[in-house]
């Protein structure tokens, strides 16, 4: 078990030693439930409007490309369901509803926002190489509607990076929200230079135009603000190695202010990517993890006391 440090210690460590006390106190921050799967989302994805004609598309299941393409062609409106089961988002079509597609010779268009029926021939080849003709003819045994569900269960999971930014955020609003109450200071979440200049009437617009930071915390007594980031990394990659450093131009600019800077990370992809860690550790200064947070770090370094 690795002892605990106050901030000053921790600060007057050489680099290296910094580093490997930082790594060793990681300490991922609880996922909530709807972390794995918001069935909010998924249920938006699939509204129950659409429920009695994926209801309707039952009949398939079980039935060979002929009786397929027959159903379609007395009912070609229900080919405005297959981009929902096969995760196409909205955003995949144009303006038209049109979706591209390569096929090996060439490149064509199915329009599902309004069928063309004269050209059903298309959307049946679609169906066939995309693998749904096969799905409804083989693979499903009860529901389409279950089996579109499930698809947007499997959609939803890949949201978890956003979810695990919006449980960042999260704790370091509650954080803020804390230190605030007890040190007599003021507090934001989500925060631009405008919000500040309104809410604190600082002026940072010129050293951060356009620019959105997690929290912001301002000392009145001592007219300072300090700006806060927080990014969780389960995995290494381009995006830690890019906040560290964004994160040390953004320390540089405040650098001859009286505002302060305050990075906050933690997760197992840092266990991958030491080095863009150390560079944040030693040009930022100011990088803590979540187990340093909850220690006081804040607190301690900005000397609220006074």
């Amino acid at each position: 078990m690795v002892s605990k440090m106050n901030v000053y210690e921790y600060r007057n460590l050489p680099i290296n030693q910094r580093l490997e006390y930082f790594v060793s106190t990681l300490s991922n921050i609880e996922k909530f439930a709807d972390y794995w799967v918001n069935f909010d989302n998924v249920y938006k994805n699939v509204p129950q409007k659409l429920a009695p004609d994926l209801f309707t598309l039952d009949y398939l299941i079980g039935k060979n490309q002929m009786e397929i393409e027959s159903f379609f062609h007395e009912r070609p409106y229900l080919l405005m369901l297959v981009p929902l089961l096969l995760g196409i988002r909205k955003d995949k079509l144009d303006q038209y509803g049109n979706l591209s597609v390569q096929d090996i010779q060439e490149k064509y268009q199915l329009n599902f926002n309004d069928i063309n029926t004269e050209n059903m021939s298309a959307y049946f080849d679609f169906l066939t190489h995309s693998g749904l003709m096969n799905l409804l003819s083989q693979g499903l045994k009860k529901s389409v509607f279950d089996y579109s569900v499930g698809v947007q269960a499997g959609m939803d999971s890949n949201g978890r990076k956003n979810r695990s930014g919006k449980i960042g955020e999260k704790f370091l609003e509650e954080r803020l929200s804390a230190i605030a109450s007890k040190n007599d200071l003021k507090w934001m979440g989500q925060s631009t230079p405008s919000k500040i200049k309104k809410e604190f009437d600082v002026d940072i617009e010129q050293i951060f135009e356009n620019r959105r930071f997690d929290g912001a915390l301002y000392n009145p007594r001592k007219l300072k603000i300090i700006l806060f980031e927080i990014n969780l990394f389960n995995a290494s990659g381009s995006k830690s190695k890019s906040a560290s450093t964004e994160f040390q131009t953004l320390r540089d600019r405040l650098a001859k202010t009286n505002h302060e800077f305050i990075y906050i990370t933690d997760g197992e992809g840092w266990l991958k990517d030491k080095s863009h860690l150390k560079e944040a550790l030693e040009y930022i200064g100011n990088v803590f993890n979540v187990s340093m947070v909850e220690d006081g770090y804040i607190e301690s370094v900005l000397d609220l006391k006074q």
